[in-house]
């Protein structure tokens, strides 16, 4: 039996899910997922009643849940193989640099909506003899600590999705399903349930696989 897992996530920072780099990878966070999950099963992230963005800015959804992302479990690794193996995923990284250059009459360049886009990347546990743990971890954009440290390393598996649909809380869309549809903090779903087959048949016909950037198909 294979499941689609619906959660909760009250933070949208690209840093769990992480989505650059054409892979999305959840390395971080519901450890009890990213334990369980295999190949072939399907993830989503659902919004909270608020959401802060990577910039700080909440985002209010009481009024109607909506879809910040879905995947496709494309391969399960360990903690430590995903340190060795996705290099471009460890902290940090420039992903992205978009600019537009005008020149003034005066025969002066100015750079124009000049925007640089950092992600600092989800790969932040080397492994090492040295901590009780046996990871160090590096600084991150996700905020995590020390403390985070057990909590994360208890998952033990780092899920990478090459087919994946991520819309951003900015950009998160509704699902509507007959009957309703509610995701409480954590769901599992059977890939064969009506519920789960309408999520992925509504997303994966009318978006194209990658970071929501007007990739409506």
């Amino acid at each position: 039996m294979e499941y689609l897992y619906c959660y909760k996530m009250t933070h949208d920072t690209g840093f769990a899910p992480n989505p650059y780099y054409g892979k999305l990878t959840l390395a971080t966070c519901k450890p009890t997922i990213r334990r369980c999950a295999k190949k072939g099963y399907w993830i989503s992230g659902w919004t909270s009643f608020s959401v802060q963005d990577k910039d700080g800015k909440k985002w209010d959804f009481r009024d109607k849940q909506k879809l910040i992302y879905l995947a496709k479990v494309s391969d399960v690794i360990r903690i430590e193989d995903y340190w060795y193996n996705y290099k471009e995923k460890r902290p940090p990284k420039m992903y992205k640099e978009k600019s537009m250059i005008s020149q003034s009459c005066a025969g002066k360049t100015n750079m124009v909506n000049c925007c640089f886009h950092y992600d600092y990347g989800d790969n932040i546990y080397e492994p090492s003899s040295k901590s009780a743990l046996g990871f160090k971890q590096h600084e991150n954009s996700g905020g995590h600590n020390d403390a985070d440290m057990e909590h994360d390393l208890s998952g033990k598996n780092v899920l990478i999705c090459k087919e994946y649909y991520y819309f951003g809380v900015e950009n998160a869309i509704e699902i509507e399903i007959n009957g309703g549809f509610y995701v409480p903090r954590c769901k599992k779903l059977a890939l064969d349930s009506e519920e789960a087959k309408a999520i992925i048949y509504k997303v994966t016909k009318n978006y194209k696989s990658g970071i929501y950037e007007n990739n409506i198909k």
